[in-house]
């Protein structure tokens, strides 16, 4: 079901899905992308589904003993509305067994409404603290989000803790940085 991507050849066929997935404020440069699979913290992987196709992807990162940070989930558009990213993101998170956090929009239309209510029929919590995802490429602007977790909310002393292990290891932020996207 899930195979990790450790080689160019095997990225070649995932990358497609992230960019077409998200915007480009959202995701690297598929070269800084391809960077990441050498980075021992960063885990790439290709979501096969039952004939072996792959028909998502999905990059997480192991930050702590205690929690892993989903950086992107997504699947084809053929594969969505039908079940598929669902069954994946929960097999995914019993293997894993893990507290979980990832990012999300603010619910400011349909789709990102949709998108956070997904999250919260597989066990997600929303919380409600401002959040600032810095630039995925050089020369944009932070973004404002949230951080989403499971198996359950956070406090404020728990999201600053996990906010600095993303901004210093996800985005390489140094804590001169983080006060300056953290404003």
């Amino acid at each position: 079901m899930f195979e990790r991507i450790l080689t160019k050849e095997d990225f070649e066929k995932v990358y497609p899905i992230l960019a077409q997935s998200f915007p480009e404020t959202e995701v690297r440069s598929k070269e800084d992308q391809l960077a990441l699979i050498e980075n021992e913290k960063y885990h790439l992987y290709a979501i096969e589904d039952e004939d072996g196709t792959v028909g998502g992807v999905i990059a997480a990162w192991e930050l702590a003993d205690d929690f892993l940070y989903i950086e992107h989930f997504a699947t084809l558009p053929e594969k969505r509305n039908h079940g598929f990213g669902g069954k994946m993101l929960d097999l995914f998170l019993h293997w894993k067994g893990k507290n979980v956090v990832l990012e999300v929009e603010v619910p400011e239309d349909t789709l990102t409404r949709r998108r956070i209510g997904f999250y919260e029929r597989h066990g997600f919590v929303w919380n409600d603290y401002p959040y600032m995802q810095p630039p995925m490429r050089k020369g944009q602007e932070p973004l404002p989000l949230r951080l989403m977790t499971k198996p359950a909310g956070i406090s404020l002393e728990t999201y600053e803790r996990y906010r600095s292990a993303i901004h210093c290891n996800v985005y390489r932020y140094t804590k001169e940085d983080l006060g300056k996207v953290n404003k």
